[in-house]
């Protein structure tokens, strides 16, 4: 097919480069729907650990296991009860400390690979085009 120059295609080829267009979406647009992405995972894992609800309840008991101290006057029973209560705050903080640490990990590591992703993004084309390179230098 012959495009003439009056043609409204030939005026859509002309004005719009298609290496231009891939250019302008790989380096404007793409970037911003990569960070729309990491922020939408960083997000879901943040809520996924719980980690501002663990903080709120960093010492409440574990799996709300707790006694009551009782009506009376019972030296033995309060102590029995206190220890109980404490040990199981203890516990509770210690298990929200072990899931606050590993979801902070996991965060990193989101962080981490997101930036590697956006990186590896923004190089992507240079090694596509050393890469063809490479590949006509084995051809010839």
């Amino acid at each position: 097919m012959i495009f003439y120059y009056n043609d409204p295609m030939w005026k859509v080829t002309e004005d719009k480069n298609i290496l231009f267009l891939f250019l302008t979406w790989h380096f404007t647009r793409a970037p911003g729907e990569i960070f729309k992405r990491l922020r939408s995972v960083f997000l879901f894992n943040w809520n996924y650990f719980s980690i501002p609800f663990l903080l709120r309840t960093f010492f409440a008991p574990w799996r709300r296991y707790k006694f009551s101290y009782g009506k009376g006057i019972d030296v033995g029973r309060f102590f029995e009860v206190l220890v109980f209560n404490t040990f199981s705050r203890f516990m509770g903080a210690l298990i929200r400390l072990g899931v606050i640490i590993a979801g902070v990990l996991v965060q990193a590591l989101i962080l981490f690979l997101g930036v590697v992703i956006f990186l590896f993004w923004i190089i992507l084309p240079a090694i596509t085009v050393f890469g063809v390179i490479i590949a006509f230098q084995w051809i010839i």
